[in-house]
């Protein structure tokens, strides 16, 4: 697996077979000394019916997704990645096609890439999300493949307006980070709204 020290930034190869699949680890980086983590990436096996309740509720509501990327090879692996998961997978080819689909659909996950749409379409979905109703942008969960930042940058996903991001050398493990992304995010609009029902503003 490549892995970038947070701290000085040095990329690193580590051996798959170095690293557990199913728990976190952390080591220390050979450059800077500052421990590194990396969290559990236990492949997962393909969506059944009750891994689509865990994650919507119910096993009558139509599991969307959209594919934003650019290049071909890449959106053919996810497309594919995610149509396995179990979701109803959509790909498109530039940012108005993108925002023409959001207007019509609920897509419970979207995921771009730096590229897509000559660096325009990252920008421009963002942007639509942050105008859209929060009651429906807390359905959808924003994957950013990007080479800009870690995978699992809280604070750049948070800045950036997005729910998780997976950096592109880690994509020979995209269906543990997207299955993982699509649960941390059901689990925490979950909780969040269960506290708005006790607060009675639900």
């Amino acid at each position: 697996m490549n892995v970038i020290c947070h701290n000085c930034k040095t990329r690193l190869n580590i051996p798959d077979y170095k690293i557990p699949e199913d728990k976190d680890t952390t080591f220390k980086c050979p450059k800077c000394k500052e421990k590194v983590h990396i969290p559990a990436v236990k492949q997962q096996k393909p969506f059944d019916e009750k891994k689509r309740q865990v994650f919507h509720g119910s096993s009558d509501e139509q599991l969307n997704a959209l594919v934003c990327i650019e290049s071909d090879d890449l959106k053919k692996k996810v497309y594919s990645l995610v149509k396995q998961m179990g979701l109803n997978t959509e790909a498109v080819t530039n940012t108005k096609a993108a925002l023409k689909r959001l207007e019509y659909h609920i897509d419970h996950l979207v995921i771009i890439d730096d590229a897509f749409d000559q660096n325009k379409g990252v920008s421009g979905i963002i942007d639509r999300m942050n105008t859209i109703d929060m009651s429906l942008r807390r359905r959808i969960c924003l994957v950013w493949l990007s080479n800009k930042f870690n995978t699992n940058d809280n604070m750049a996903a948070l800045h950036s307006s997005v729910n998780y991001i997976i950096h592109l050398e880690d994509s020979s493990h995209l269906e543990a980070f997207l299955s993982r992304a699509l649960m941390e995010h059901k689990n925490f609009y979950t909780v969040f709204s269960d506290s708005l029902k006790l607060a009675g503003k639900a």
